[in-house]
């Protein structure tokens, strides 16, 4: 079936049940698919405030499995990461129920309407997050979907306009090798998600795969070798602070609080203040605006509407600040975006405490002596358990394997803390005033960065 032709079958697709609906994308897909007028329901293994959202929202979403719940629906579609032999999966299949794969929805959306996005080993959420920001500020109504909640809209997916879909391309699973795109930021390209990919040669393949196919201009990010590599092989225009750049980040002043730099590329010489720290953040800027402008985006106003950037939750997010110890939540979950976060925390001057939760067993495993090398850079590391999500416990890989791998790198203060209801204390016991707080995973780590909140505004 033709992308054109699953689109069409989306569109004759009233009810949809959505499994797996509290990850970060289904999640958003399922608001998409609601503001186009869809009903759509939802499950997830596991509960949380995700679920109570969408149900207030209009989207009844349940945790556990109700398979007597989807025998009338038009269409079921699974996260990637759901088991075949799932109830509500398995009861519509032998029901009679169309089932898609979080891939074939992509596919059948993307198929619809011209979209652009961003994908990446790192940094795709706030790229694909710039690429909105900019589009609205110069007059767009945009749909997205985003890997996250953008601050200051509150939500991760907006139905707009028809004209435009802004996408985060989620290389996970080869998710991205089934959209439909005219446009496509590549920020780097790293050895990420081997458990699906097996090696990082297929990984660079898969990436040149999906820029081929892009009907339309690729933005590879020419600081990282990754990505720079597609402007060789997959056309690509090359953007960054390399003196080789088509679309050049020029005389950037890097800050605690942010940045500000010229965007210098065809015909274009624009100054971007940007209220988010880190030289990452500024080129996942400049390749969100050179990508617009080949859109006939105003770029003088897109440029000014990253200046009120709030930024993705869970990326730099300011939990709150108490006591003189100000706490960030960011979701860096791989060594390069440990370490690029850190590096923007140091900028601070401020004696910076990383908190750090491992995600998967499969990738700390793989990483471990680059997650030790990154947090050595902050004063006092506080490494928690391997939180598995979809895997299985693997004998000898746990949290105490990364936190020797900091104290081999030296230089740092290190503490365990492996059961999680104890974490807060632990960091709590380490903390300072005038400290600056950064939890940092992919998994419930976020909670924690609330609770240490709660009990400095309390006064311990």
């Amino acid at each position: 079936m033709g992308d054109s032709d699953m689109a069409d079958a989306l569109g004759s697709a009233h009810r949809i049940h959505i499994v797996g609906i509290g990850g970060a994308g289904m999640s958003a897909l399922a608001r998409l698919l609601a503001g186009r007028g869809h009903s759509v329901t939802g499950s997830d293994a596991k509960d949380s405030p995700t679920l109570a959202t969408l149900s207030s929202q209009g989207i009844l979403s349940w945790a556990g499995h109700r398979p007597a719940d989807v025998g009338e629906v038009d269409l079921l579609v699974a996260s990637s990461a759901v088991v075949d032999d799932d109830p509500e999966l398995a009861a519509a299949v032998a029901g009679g129920v169309k089932v898609w794969r979080r891939p074939e929805l992509l596919a059948a959306v993307t198929g619809g309407v011209p979209t652009i996005g961003a994908t990446g080993t790192h940094g795709k959420t706030s790229t694909t997050a710039m690429l909105v920001r900019g589009a609205t500020a110069a007059g767009l109504d945009p749909s997205f979907v985003v890997g996250g909640d953008l601050v200051d809209l509150e939500t991760n997916a907006v139905a707009g306009s028809t004209d435009l879909l802004i996408l985060e391309v989620d290389e996970a699973f080869g998710t991205f090798e089934h959209v439909t795109l005219e446009g496509l930021v590549v920020t780097n390209i790293e050895a990420d998600h081997l458990d699906h990919f097996g090696t990082v040669e297929e990984v660079h393949a898969a990436f040149e795969r999906v820029a081929r196919k892009v009907n339309g201009p690729v933005l590879a990010c020419v600081d990282d070798p990754g990505s720079r590599r597609l402007v060789d092989v997959a056309g690509a225009i090359g953007y960054g602070v390399s003196t080789d750049a088509v679309w050049g980040v020029r005389d950037l002043l890097e800050g605690p609080d942010g940045s500000e730099f010229r965007l210098v590329g065809p015909n274009v010489d624009v100054v971007v203040g940007l209220p988010r720290p880190g030289r990452h953040m500024a080129t996942n800027a400049a390749g969100a605006l050179a990508l617009l402008s080949y859109r006939g985006v105003d770029l003088a106003a897109a440029a000014a509407g990253l200046g009120q950037f709030k930024g993705v939750a869970r990326r730099w997010e300011l939990k709150g600040s108490a006591g003189g110890v100000t706490v960030i939540d960011d979701y860096a979950h791989h060594p390069t975006e440990v370490g690029a976060t850190l590096d923007a925390a140091l900028r601070s001057g401020r004696r910076v405490v990383a908190v750090f939760q491992p995600h998967l067993y499969s990738r700390t495993v793989q990483h471990v002596d680059g997650f030790g090398e990154a947090l050595a850079k902050a004063h006092v590391a506080v490494v928690l358990d391997v939180y598995g999500a979809r895997e299985a416990p693997v004998p000898g890989v746990d949290g105490y394997l990364v936190s020797q791998a900091v104290r081999h790198a030296g230089g740092t203060v290190v503490a365990d803390a492996p059961v999680r209801a104890e974490a807060a204390s632990v960091v709590m016991s380490l903390i300072s005033d005038g400290d600056l707080v950064v939890c940092m995973g992919a998994g419930d780590i976020t909670e924690l960065s609330s609770e240490l909140v709660i009990l400095l505004e309390a006064g311990n």
